[in-house]
């Protein structure tokens, strides 16, 4: 049975109230722990995921089911990486990968949009070129944050990254996250019915 786009998109916004919810508890863990730097991007954090949903509302428009979830959970992933300290224990030895996998895939995605509003107001390109262009993309934007992470362990005596080896292993979770979001927004591409250009994916709901 095919699942209504409306659906979809209320649980789009349940997972986005669940990690407003769990942000909070981030923030009062920050404050309770004295790590105010941390406290202050959580803040930050809760007010970059309610962005997309700001966008619909003032265009008129619905971000395709998975946007708003992903870009939560990667925001979340990577700063309790941090406040929680889970980046560095050995309970959650893989925690790092599974972040730089999620934002892979987030990240992949919000460039798809990109695409989608470029295709709106007649900018087009070839499905070919915009599957390709995610996995370029991608691949540069993981350098400039692996090249950040780099810098704060430098300049603000941080412990991001661990070496080569947690270099290779990120950039390896990070490419599967940029396959998967390709995958992802090829599967979108076979939801567009004949005739109907990308910007189809952005469609309001129908009211029924």
């Amino acid at each position: 049975m095919k699942v209504s786009r409306s659906l979809l998109n209320k649980i789009d916004l349940l997972v986005v109230f669940i990690f407003e919810l769990l942000f909070l508890g981030l923030a009062v863990w920050a404050v309770e722990i004295g790590d105010m730097g941390r406290f202050y991007t959580v803040l930050v954090s809760m007010a970059v995921i309610l962005v997309p949903l700001v966008f619909e509302k003032a265009l008129k428009i619905v971000l395709p089911f998975g946007v708003k979830s992903l870009i939560s959970m990667s925001l979340f992933l990577h700063i309790a990486g941090g406040v929680m300290r889970w980046y560095w224990s050995p309970t959650f030895p893989l925690y790092n990968q599974v972040a730089h996998f999620v934002s892979g895939m987030a990240v992949g995605l919000i460039i798809f949009v990109f695409f989608i509003f470029l295709d709106a107001y007649g900018i087009r390109f070839k499905r070919s070129t915009i599957l390709v262009s995610i996995f370029l993309l991608m691949a540069f934007f993981g350098g400039l944050w692996k090249i950040g992470e780099v810098s704060s362990d430098v300049f603000f005596h941080t412990y991001y990254n661990d070496g080569l080896s947690n270099l290779i292993a990120c950039d390896f979770s990070h490419t599967i996250g940029s396959i998967a979001a390709v995958t992802v927004s090829w599967l979108y591409f076979l939801s567009i019915p004949e005739g109907k250009g990308l910007y189809y994916l952005l469609r309001p709901l129908k009211e029924k």
